[in-house]
């Protein structure tokens, strides 16, 4: 087991491992910054600053190009490289955010805008706003489910649905 050293006050938060396990992504409350480390030595590879509050981080499925960053006090999401963990593209939600899921072909991301009561739909390929869902009263916490989870015994479509009998 590693122990990764962060500067006083940074107040390292959240963390999200890469799909293909290579580097860890760890977000610094006090330091607004995402901290990209080797998976393996616990090497810091890089830091990029970010925007006021950055909350979570998140990855597609596969070898999409780019993951995103989630923030509490901002209203952009952050859309970063992948392979060097810099900043590429400010997307601008309208509030601050909580949490990110991907669908499984990782074209489209949805974002948790707690403060708008929505969930934004994000086109990764154009790193922009393509829809916006109404949602229950500051939504947090975010699953996307695939046609695959019906056949473990998950039926997305019957969600929320009350059982006939």
């Amino acid at each position: 087991m590693e122990t990764v050293e962060f500067p006083a006050g940074s107040k390292p938060y959240m963390l999200r491992v890469s799909p293909d396990g290579g580097v860890v992504w760890v977000q610094t409350a006090g330091e607004h910054t995402n901290v990209v480390l080797d998976a393996e030595s616990m090497e810091t590879l890089h830091t990029e600053p970010v925007g006021r509050g950055p909350v979570q981080s998140a990855f597609g499925p596969g070898g999409g190009r780019y993951g995103l960053i989630t923030h509490l006090e901002e209203t952009f999401v952050l859309a970063v490289e992948r392979e060097t963990g810099e900043a590429v593209e400010r997307i601008e939600v309208g509030g601050p955010q909580a949490n990110a899921s991907f669908m499984p072909d990782g074209q489209i991301a949805y974002v948790t805008v707690t403060s708008r009561n929505e969930v934004v739909a994000i086109d990764m390929t154009e790193l922009a706003v393509v829809g916006r869902i109404a949602a229950g009263e500051e939504p947090m916490g975010l699953v996307v489910l695939d046609t695959a989870s019906a056949t473990a015994g998950l039926d997305p479509a019957a969600i929320g649905r009350p059982e006939r009998g």
